[in-house]
């Protein structure tokens, strides 16, 4: 591994630096790769869900051979010299503790997680794109929601400290392996914590983290993520570390999904982004270091393209008006997010058009909410908005183990090993397609 010092990126003030000279984030996440989202990989369940689903039909020596080869030909060599064409200096790399712990052996490492980061990260060295490593899954899960892997709907990782002791340890163990390693510029503690209740349990969290990882790594920056799926940090002390910075993601069609229509002026949707990015941006006065937008995305629809491309750029224009890095939220997924995509025609969108007739995640949304509002209404006593909120998360992990069995075994049993077996490819480079739209707006901010 290349171990010249001068490559190390650095906080220093509230900017990015590599040997002295500032640096500004520009790139994306490789999201749904080591932990499978199921709308953006168009399989229903979470990412141990769907292994399992595999596993089940073919057996788990085929089902882990499967995801092996998916995990190694997800991106390749052609990936990365897109990526270079475009200007992108970093890619941000979710993954699942579950590659390297065993939940049943958890003082014991694993190292296939390494085998399949090891793969992405000399890539980034290969092309100068650095990586950003982001636990995107942790024991017990850190939000409520499919994307941190959770049975349960509930955020259990902040109510158990051998959970979190667990992760620690983790933390540490990939800094031995990275620390020598300048085109690793950053470590992302945790995705999106929510729901956390306990600023204590929060912040002590973070300190036990830092430390851990300083006993062996000195030179990497970690990232502090706020609660509220990193939007609120008033429960973050400030950390007396020189390489700590912190992170949000800005997704302000949450609260406010008519910026998303056509009959909303472009004007008044600017004014509403500026507000919602404004009140993100002041962790940077707060902490007096620089900050990360490390998520900021849409879907992709192609009779819409030009409309969301647009939306796109009202976002990405405040990250440049503010001097904030950012990462698009996707680069590669099954015609969801991302800015490549496979073809209509590969098997792999071939079994996931079939099975959006039956499954979509804004259809799980919806009747997660609507089943909470039927058992409150036929049982008990109409309950409030705050109550129902974290309930629906609950009723969808039920949802999805129904959707699971119901919307995605039947589709795999229809077809045999060997053609599952080819799906991977279907991410080939010479399978995929782009937005050729959004990658002329990136161009246009790394003067690529």
């Amino acid at each position: 591994m290349t171990t010249l010092s001068n490559h190390f990126v650095q906080v220093t003030g509230q900017d990015f630096t590599v040997n002295g000279e500032k640096i500004v984030f520009r790139g994306f996440g490789l999201g749904s790769w080591m932990n499978l989202e199921h709308f953006m990989i168009g399989l229903p369940g979470t990412d141990t869900m769907i292994k399992k689903a595999f596993a089940d039909v073919y057996g788990k020596e085929r089902s882990e051979k499967f995801f092996d080869r998916f995990l190694l030909e997800f991106v390749d060599e052609r990936d990365f010299e897109f990526l270079k064409k475009i200007g992108v200096n970093h890619i941000r790399l979710p993954f699942n503790y579950k590659y390297f712990i065993d939940d049943q052996h958890p003082g014991t490492y694993k190292n296939e997680g390494f085998t399949y980061l090891d793969h992405v990260v000399s890539l980034c060295e290969k092309y100068e794109i650095y990586a950003i490593l982001d636990l995107h899954s942790v024991p017990g899960g850190q939000n409520p929601d499919w994307h941190c892997d959770t049975y349960s709907g509930l955020p259990l990782f902040w109510e158990y400290g051998a959970l979190r002791d667990t992760v620690i340890g983790l933390w540490g163990h990939i800094a031995e392996h990275y620390k020598d390693q300048p085109w690793v510029a950053a470590y992302d503690i945790v995705n999106e914590p929510s729901m956390v209740t306990n600023a204590e349990v929060f912040n002590e969290f973070y300190r036990k983290i830092i430390a851990e990882i300083r006993k062996v790594d000195s030179r990497h920056i970690i990232f502090i993520e706020g609660n509220a799926f990193t939007t609120d940090f008033t429960m973050i002390d400030p950390i007396d570390d020189p390489q700590v910075a912190y992170e949000f993601h800005f997704y302000p069609f949450v609260d406010e999904p008519a910026v998303l229509t056509h009959d909303m002026e472009r004007a008044r949707r600017k004014e509403i982004f500026a507000d919602a990015f404004h009140r993100l941006i002041t962790i940077r006065e707060k902490y007096k270091r620089p900050i990360w937008c490390g998520e900021l995305g849409l879907v992709f629809e192609k009779e819409d393209i030009d409309f969301q491309v647009a939306i796109i750029e009202d976002m990405l224009d405040l990250c440049e008006e503010n001097d904030v890095s950012w990462a698009l939220w996707t680069y590669k997924d099954a015609a969801t997010m991302g800015i490549v995509y496979p073809r209509a025609d590969t098997p792999w969108r071939q079994l996931t058009e079939q099975i959006k007739q039956v499954w979509n995640q804004h259809q799980e949304q919806e009747k997660g909410e609507a089943l909470v509002d039927f058992m409150a209404e036929t049982y008990f006593k109409p309950i409030s908005k705050e109550e129902r909120y974290p309930l629906q998360f609950r009723m969808r992990t039920i949802m999805q183990v129904i959707c699971v069995e119901q919307n995605l075994k039947p589709y795999l049993q229809e077809r045999s090993w060997e053609e599952i077996y080819e799906l991977p490819a279907s991410f080939h480079w010479d399978q995929c397609e782009q937005w050729d739209e959004l990658a002329t707006l990136i161009r246009k901010y790394t003067k690529a």
